[in-house]
């Protein structure tokens, strides 16, 4: 987290606010069967949409750079190396 707050991107709180949102909604998510391959994509979805809704939420104009962080969380939320991996064809299980 130090990483994306020195790239003042967000507040703590902000920041804090998304890494819950997306943490939750992903793990509901894997509750539905989507292959497990698919997950840090949607989590970086989920938290573009986290990101921009914070920034309607605490009326901050900035739209990129809460987009941006939302992006960042979601990626790093998942482990944006599983996402690579589960495109490369070798499945451990």
């Amino acid at each position: 987290m130090d990483f994306i707050q020195n790239l003042n991107l967000g507040t703590t709180a902000q920041i804090s606010l998304i890494l819950a949102v997306v943490f939750c909604l992903t793990q509901a998510v894997k509750q539905t069967g989507i292959e497990n391959r698919w997950m840090p994509w949607l989590s970086m979805v989920i938290g573009i949409v986290a990101g921009l809704v914070s920034a309607l939420i605490i009326s901050d104009a900035n739209y990129l750079s809460s987009g941006v962080l939302g992006l960042l969380i979601g990626g790093f939320t998942s482990g944006l190396f599983d996402g690579f991996k589960g495109f490369s064809g070798k499945d451990e299980k």
